[in-house]
């Protein structure tokens, strides 16, 4: 938002910012320009100076040494810190471009309720507010509200009224009524308007302003016969304000294209920026550097990142459960997560909406008004605002698409990705159970080929106690012994149900292992 715009808005509503304690000493008392003693059109670098050397005199290290005196008055430790936050806060707001432009426009207290807006969209709050404020608020607010509403409803009822009585046999009093004279609402509105500019320093819109006017009074003057000209030398103001407005939507998207440009994370700035890689004379890249984050520098090297690029804060992306969390995401695609990003797109397409309708269906529209009217034509005005008819078309066209079209799409990605999601859990699913079968499936065949390899047999049998005794036997093939006899093996396994206690606090199932030859 413009300087003047804030400036306006803050005049306009100044009844809904919170109001100052009275006899308390706040902040917004105090002027930031001359905390740093500068005046209002320093530039960031007299800013810089002019913070360096306040700091030597305000910190409370700097006036411990000096024994508390500051200005030759002796000063307690409590003030010295309020002192040095307060001149610490005014270098924040003064070094930042935005910041400032808020600071200039709307003062301390209109900048916090910009940059903080906690309890800006509280009706509770704007309520409260406006009970507090003063009664030159209330009423100044009123009286806008009243006379905006009586200008806007006012001018269309008299044009209304004078064409009525100019088409009626037996007319009226506004039938002869000059078309200046007819629209005194207007001027005065537009000489409001543009105090309201002259206060902003705003120069294009300025312009802008007064060759739109002056447009106007020219149409006036030649519907009460004073000018004779030709309606393509009369619309000349026209063309000037409809070419002022497309270098300045032009400049604005080269600003805001600017401004993207310059966009990076912090994460981009801490790796190729504040830690990049150095080298040698040999061009060999020097190794164990110091690794430094964004916090670790000073506010020297802090102003000279920030304005050289735009540092965005990345919201964390929202994943649905199950899915891989270590995808990389591209820098760029990152970017665009941002609302720094978005604001910036936002502003570009609508700069860019602003070019389009000069071209349709502000332009051609003017060249047939003026055919008609010059070359006494006989079309169909119907027919010669055809450029209008189909903007408006295109207009209706892309807020339905965008309103139904839109939200059911993204109903459908949503639905689809939904669909991906499930159907990797299921195969998820599958996979595990098929492993898990498989694993099966060799333990059995192992014990299998155990017991077909040992020629042995497994038996085993439950007791009336819930006991499973299990019996294996497993003839070995060794040489027999000393008596002649074969070697086997005899294992027998017992497994109750009642657990017995162990010396950790474990249960355990009892076991014992009989082995004779």
């Amino acid at each position: 938002m413009k300087t003047y715009q804030l400036k306006f808005l803050a005049w306009t509503f100044s009844a809904f910012l919170a109001p100052d304690e009275p006899g308390a000493e706040t902040e917004t008392e105090v002027d930031y320009y001359e905390l740093l003693d500068v005046p209002k059109n320093a530039n960031a670098d007299d800013i810089k100076k002019a913070y360096r050397k306040r700091s030597l005199q305000l910190h409370p290290d700097k006036l411990r040494q000096r024994g508390m005196r500051y200005q030759g008055e002796v000063i307690t430790e409590e003030e010295a810190r309020s002192r040095f936050q307060q001149m610490k806060a005014a270098y924040d707001t003064l070094k930042d471009p935005k910041k400032r432009q808020i600071y200039d426009a709307l003062g301390h207290r209109g900048m916090e309720f910009v940059i903080n807006p906690s309890h800006a969209y509280d009706p509770h709050v704007l309520l409260g507010n406006l009970a507090k404020s003063s009664v030159f608020d209330r009423a100044k607010l009123m009286a806008l509200v009243l006379i905006f509403f009586g200008m806007v409803l006012l001018q269309p009822i008299l044009v209304c009224a004078k064409v009525d009585q100019m088409l009626e046999k037996n007319g009226g009093a506004l039938e002869n009524a000059s078309w200046v004279a007819l629209l005194i609402p207007f001027w005065i509105f537009s000489v409001f308007y543009a105090l309201l500019l002259v206060i902003g320093k705003a120069v294009l819109p300025l312009l802008q302003w007064i060759w739109l006017v002056v447009g106007v009074l020219f149409l006036t003057l030649k519907f009460d016969k004073v000018l004779s000209w030709d309606y393509a030398a009369l619309f000349i103001p026209f063309y000037i304000w409809m070419l002022l407005r497309l270098v300045d939507a032009y400049n604005y998207i080269r600003g805001v294209r600017a401004d993207m440009s310059k966009m990076a994370t912090i994460e981009y700035i801490e790796k190729f920026v504040i830690n990049e890689t150095r080298q040698d004379e040999d061009g060999n890249d020097i190794e164990d550097q110091l690794h430094r984050t964004y916090n670790d520098l000073n506010e020297e090297e802090r102003d000279d990142i920030n304005k050289a690029y735009i540092i965005v804060h990345v919201p964390p992306k929202a994943q649905a459960p199950g899915d891989d969390e270590d995808d990389e995401e591209d820098d760029f695609d990152r970017i665009e997560r941002s609302p720094e990003y978005q604001e910036a797109k936002a502003r570009h397409e609508h700069a860019s909406k602003l070019i389009q309708r000069l071209f349709i269906p502000e332009i051609p529209l003017l060249i047939l008004i003026i055919v008609q009217l010059d070359g006494n034509k006989n079309w169909n005005w119907g027919l010669t605002f055809l450029p209008l008819w189909i903007a408006m078309f295109f207009e209706c066209c892309g807020g339905c698409y965008g309103f139904f079209c839109t939200s059911a799409l993204a109903h459908i990605e949503v639905q689809e990705a939904m669909a991906d999601h499930f159907e990797k859990e299921k195969e998820a699913k599958k996979n595990d159970n098929g492993e898990d079968a498989k694993k099966n499936d060799g333990e059995e065949n192992k014990l299998e080929s155990n017991k077909t390899e040992g020629g042995g047999c497994a038996e085993i049998n439950e007791t009336s106690d819930g006991t499973r005794l299990e019996v294996a036997s497993a003839a070995k093939s060794e040489p027999s012994n000393a008596e002649g006899k074969t070697g086997i093996d005899t294992a027998i396994s017992i497994e109750s149900p009642l657990n017995t206690q162990t010396t950790n606090g474990e249960s355990e199932a009892g076991e014992a292992d009989i082995k004779s030859d």
